[in-house]
């Protein structure tokens, strides 16, 4: 059931059929939590074997972000984000989610900017990591003729 709402505690509740296309789209959520939701999720969600279901499109709700804000990168991504009474995440795993679409709201995505500055936010063209050097060749040397 696409529709039906999966919630733990001190964690945001989700959408079935958005957790699923989470977990489909993979880089979100960790082998370790996709091994672990199988037997959390199936009596909410009404899990089916994949061969009895044609998949509905999941609607993204939420447009996609960036939570560094418009121009702008997470610079350090192993860098963790905590804030109160939420699961830490890191800024590469909280900008994914944020380019993702569909769990962070419109708000959260307005307010990031301020809290998250253990992500080092940057300019997007000043992210070194982007920028490839250009190999400097120097012109070879043709010897002069003698006469």
């Amino acid at each position: 059931n696409p529709d039906a709402v999966f919630a733990v505690p001190d964690q945001p509740a989700i959408q079935c059929g958005l957790l699923e296309r989470i977990g489909e789209d993979g880089g979100i959520l960790t082998p370790a939590v996709c091994e672990a939701l199988p037997p959390l999720i199936i009596g909410v969600c009404e899990c089916r074997p994949i061969e009895s279901v044609t998949p509905a499109p999941v609607a993204v709700e939420n447009p996609p972000c960036s939570i560094c804000g418009e121009g702008k990168e997470v610079g350090n991504p192993d860098a963790v984000f905590a804030y109160p009474n939420q699961k830490p995440f890191p800024c590469g795993q909280l900008e994914d989610i944020g380019e993702a679409g569909g769990l962070l709201t419109p708000d959260m995505c307005i307010a990031l900017p301020n809290v998250i500055g253990v992500c080092e936010c940057q300019p997007i063209e000043d992210n070194p990591s982007l920028v490839t050097p250009i190999p400097v060749t120097p012109a070879p040397v043709t010897p002069a003729p003698v006469a």
